[in-house]
């Protein structure tokens, strides 16, 4: 990313319409479908998804990702009009995917548990290597990235210790399933359902090869942590994958991990709305208390 330049929309739209200059996609008519970790257009000259990231690296990586996974024919973003590689603009990635025309209806946790359950039956790629997985690789990065005065420096060193305390607690965990690719972010909003049925998984820049439970977690903690899952689809969900990650004695540390990072991937857009800064204060507030409820807002 350019030095000293934030990870704004206003940085990211430039950056898109440069990429798209650069490869003669016309931007007329473009719009913002999301921003995050990332942000992501929708052109409307072509049925194209334009994706601004903040790593060379994670992009490079999730085009080959993105081949892999079409060599299994795995249902799965794919790459558009023959970019197989990110389009750099001063040091910002920008990477080019078909357009998933996406219809109604919610992907329900058992299709989810389906989906991840054969991920995770996939050989890993033999062309290119996976990284090691890392729980929190984007932590220190977004704390130390953060805009003078956006957060308390109280808050930022309470945020700097928990790292630290779950790093040292991450390394002492003994994992019961085999290792292997994972996706490391996988969550029913990564999942989209085209117009023919098929649920696809999106963002792929996050996979590496690791333990499972990571993966096999992410509806856990959104069950018992949140209650954004009932139980009754948290059941059909672990039929589906076939392991309950609560049950495992190793789930805590990953909860608490999982929160960590959705805290910190909030924090890093606060500046966008008054609704996320309030939002990136009180989950802060809650991670000070393992016993406190988390009456977290999904974003």
């Amino acid at each position: 990313m350019p030095a000293n330049k934030p990870f704004t929309t206003e940085l990211t739209d430039a950056v898109m319409q440069a990429a798209c200059d650069s490869v003669r996609l016309s931007t007329a008519g473009a719009s913002l479908l999301r921003f995050g970790e990332n942000a992501i257009y929708r052109l409307a000259s072509l049925p194209v998804v334009v994706r601004v990231g903040r790593s060379v690296d994670a992009a490079e990586k999730e085009t080959h990702v993105a081949r892999w996974l079409e060599g299994h024919e795995f249902p799965a973003a794919r790459l558009a009009l023959d970019f197989n590689e990110p389009v750099v603009v001063e040091g910002v990635p920008v990477t080019f995917w078909e357009n998933i025309d996406e219809t109604s209806g919610d992907i329900t946790s058992s299709e989810f548990g389906t989906i991840l359950h054969d991920l995770h039956r996939l050989p890993p790629p033999t062309d290119f290597a996976l990284p090691a997985f890392e729980p929190m690789p984007k932590v220190e990065k977004r704390l130390h990235a953060m805009p003078e005065g956006q957060l308390d420096p109280d808050d930022i060193e309470f945020l700097r210790d928990k790292f630290k305390d779950l790093s040292t607690e991450y390394e002492q965990l003994r994992f019961v399933l085999p290792p292997g690719p994972i996706h490391g972010d996988a969550h029913v909003g990564n999942l989209m359902r085209a117009r023919d049925g098929q649920i696809k998984l999106i963002d792929l820049e996050d996979f590496a090869f690791g333990p499972r439970e990571w993966d096999a977690a992410v509806l856990s903690v959104r069950h018992q942590a949140f209650g954004w899952v009932t139980e009754e689809d948290y059941q059909r969900y672990v039929a589906a994958y076939g392991f309950d990650p609560i049950k495992w004695d190793g789930f805590p540390v990953i909860r608490a991990i999982r929160e960590l990072n959705m805290t910190t991937w909030l924090a890093q857009t606060m500046g966008e709305s008054a609704d996320v800064a309030d939002e990136v204060r009180k989950r802060i507030s809650d991670l000070r208390d393992d016993q406190t409820p988390r009456d977290w807002r999904a974003f």
